[in-house]
């Protein structure tokens, strides 16, 4: 027995000096890697409290909010743009994008809330920095710069916005006039060709579009300038018009068909009723009810599960079948569409055809041949659609592009508003110059955001010599306009006089919800649906990342160092896939990251939820560009959904040390709850 005890004992005392040794080589590897990331994460995390994105960008540089605002989803984009930069044919508009994000409607109260949400805390602008103009592309009919919009029936008031964002101009413009403004950005390798006449310079352009309903709008050019301005139109919801030869009444029974269906067996069909995705799935409804004994029971019995679902239609397009002759009777009345807003706008700088049923069914319009049969039967006007260039576009980022290209166009005419009315305020003599008495005025109304009164009398001094070009002591409005872009931004910005008191669309009353259209029915159908609960949850799941102070001492870290981190869906193969980060454990318990992208520290997994967090090895696999690799899935309940995230370390060691720092940290955490 005294043996046994002994040697027992010399086998405890091994294994604890060969775990102290183990630990003590791991705490000395934790302690080399988190000296090696304190520079860094320090230069980090100092700058992660306030983020100014005009930071270190030269005079003239404005910011400029564009969006596209659809009936689920709405799409932000925040731009720096130099307002002197030209705009070029047949290219993007200037600048420089400094952050994008698309939220999900229904988790926001209103579309100010969505804005608030973007520029305030995703894009962590400092509170005296405000976008010059924002573009707002949305979903409705806009009248007097107000609309009705979306699904959940929201009212939005430019002018109110503008108030209320401290933005200089806020312009709505209907989604598909955005869309074509973006027609003018396209190079000629984004459209497919479907004729080979010439567009003319300076020539009207129509756009028409097919996609959950149906667009048209129209742009017409200042000769003078070249400039383009895109005007809305609304023609498609004009009454839709059965073509057939001879006897052939199939349509006409289509119409009839329509009336029951949508009009309570009234006196019109919108044309919007039949080109469209959704005018796809009632055309094959009238024909499986015209036709049962043709119709392919197994594509009847999906269409009834997802009854707005054109693609489904467009799939079963046998050869002889009734989605083949869906998508006929569809393409007849579609290229009879845009040849009708054709010759009602004669545009001979071009006919785009875009939308997301145009580019889905690009190949049937190409080959099939209904639609160019029936663009080119009108009688004795079809000689003038032959001088019109027609065009299918192949980009699917229209209204984005052309949100962001009306945007920076009003940019270049705010500009010019905004100096004259800020060099009219501090013309106190109305003597049309300005002398430096006058111009201390504006770094007097700045106050103490640009220094001290000494300070801002120097600087008022400086930018008198740099306006005043002929040297005789006062500054005409041609000299302030040159030099406006020296201005610093902020100071037009928080000026009381960026708005005119006397503009009377401020002063109009707000119009009443039941004087505006009632927003189109959209996003109802199973894509747009499906497309609008992975923005949800990937709302959700940001949401649930919370912002924290890392000087606070619960924030502090215990074990810190860099990973990978994989975006989602993205291929493990690829470089670009991965986003090198900083994580640590906190004195709290939690774990949390620093966010290159926000600028700002948030935690990924907090302290009361540790305990339930699941972390898993992952095999080394040749076809990932990252090794060393584990996953996390954080706790998941009804109102905070997650999803595993997968993560690389550097190494072998550093991938081992947060294997063992995760299982004591959940161990500790389940322990604390025990305890509770």
């Amino acid at each position: 027995g005294l043996i046994a005890s002994t040697l027992a004992a010399q086998r405890i005392g091994e294994e604890w000096r060969y775990r102290r040794s183990a630990r003590c080589e791991a705490l000395e590897l934790q302690r080399h890697i988190s000296r090696a990331d304190h520079d860094d994460r320090r230069d980090h995390l100092v700058g992660a409290r306030r983020i100014d994105p005009l930071e270190g960008v030269g005079p003239g540089v404005k910011l400029v909010l564009s969006a596209d605002c659809g009936g689920t989803t709405t799409r932000l984009m925040l731009y720096k743009v130099n307002w002197t930069d030209s705009v070029e044919k047949k290219k993007r508009a200037p600048g420089i994008l400094v952050k994008e994000e698309k939220y999900p409607n229904i988790a926001f109260e209103s579309l100010q809330d969505i804005i608030k949400t973007f520029l305030f805390q995703d894009c962590a602008l400092p509170e005296d920095a405000h976008p010059t103009v924002a573009v707002l592309a949305v979903a409705g009919v806009i009248l007097n710069n107000q609309c009705r919009f979306t699904n959940l029936d929201w009212k939005v008031n430019g002018y109110e916005l503008e108030s209320e964002l401290k933005i200089g101009k806020v312009e709505l413009i209907n989604d598909f006039v955005a869309q074509g403004y973006g027609m003018l950005t396209l190079a000629d390798d984004e459209v497919t060709r479907l004729n080979d006449v010439e567009p003319e310079e300076f020539g009207t352009i129509a756009c028409v579009g097919a996609g959950t309903g149906l667009g048209q709008c129209f742009l017409v050019a200042d000769h003078r300038t070249g400039e383009y301005r895109c005007f809305p139109s609304e023609g498609q919801h004009g009454e839709f018009g059965p073509r057939g030869a001879g006897s052939d009444e199939l349509k006409l029974e289509l119409l009839k068909y329509l009336k029951i269906k949508f009009s309570n067996a009234g006196n019109r069909i919108s044309t919007e009723r039949v080109v469209s995705g959704t005018g796809i799935c009632n055309i094959y409804e009238f024909l499986a009810y015209k036709h049962p004994h043709e119709v392919d029971e197994e594509v009847h019995l999906l269409h009834n599960e997802r009854p707005k679902d054109a693609g489904l239609i467009a799939m079963n397009a046998t050869p002889g079948s009734l989605c083949e002759k869906t998508l006929k009777i569809f393409s007849d009345a579609y290229g009879a569409q845009c040849a009708t807003f054709a010759l009602y706008v004669q545009p001979f700088g071009g006919v785009y055809i875009t939308g997301g049923v145009t580019k889905k069914m690009r190949e049937w319009l190409l080959k099939e041949g209904s639609f160019m049969k029936a663009y080119y039967d009108k009688g004795r006007l079809t000689p003038v659609l032959h001088r019109v260039p027609l065009m299918i576009v192949n980009s699917d980022d229209m209204g984005q592009r052309g949100a962001h290209l009306r945007a920076v166009m009003l940019l270049k005419s705010e500009v010019e508003v905004q100096a004259k009315r800020l060099f009219d305020a501090l013309d106190v003599n109305n003597d049309g110059v300005l002398f430096l008495s006058e111009l201390e005025g504006l770094f007097e109304m700045a106050g103490n955001k640009v220094g001290r009164r000494r300070h801002r009398l120097e600087m008022a001094a400086r930018l008198m010599e740099e306006l005043d070009s002929d040297k005789n002591g006062a500054v005409t409005f041609a000299e302030f306009m040159k030099g406006y872009n020296k201005l610093p931004t902020r100071m037009v910005s928080e000026s009381a006089f960026l708005h005119d008191p006397n503009d009377p669309h401020h002063q109009a009353a707000p119009m009443e919800m039941q004087d505006l259209v009632s927003p189109p029915d959209r996003g109802n159908d199973p894509d747009s649906q499906a497309a609008l609960a992975e923005e949800l949850r990937k709302f959700q799941s940001k949401e649930r990342r919370k912002a924290i102070d890392p000087f606070q001492d619960s924030h502090a870290p215990l074990f810190q160092t860099r990973l990978y981190k994989r975006l989602t869906d993205k291929d493990p193969a690829k470089e670009d896939s991965w986003l090198h980060r900083v994580y640590w454990v906190s004195n709290s318990g939690g774990i949390n990251y620093h966010s290159v992208t926000e600028g700002k520290a948030l935690q990924y997994i907090g302290p009361d939820r540790v305990a339930d967090m699941i972390f898993t090895r992952i095999p080394d696999d040749k076809k990932s560009c990252k090794q060393h690799r584990f996953r996390i899935e954080p706790p998941s309940d009804e109102d905070n959904p997650s999803q595993p995230t997968e993560f690389a370390a550097p190494s072998q060691d550093v991938m081992e040390l947060w294997m063992i720092e995760l299982a004591a940290l959940k161990t500790k955490a389940q322990e604390k709850r025990a305890q509770k």
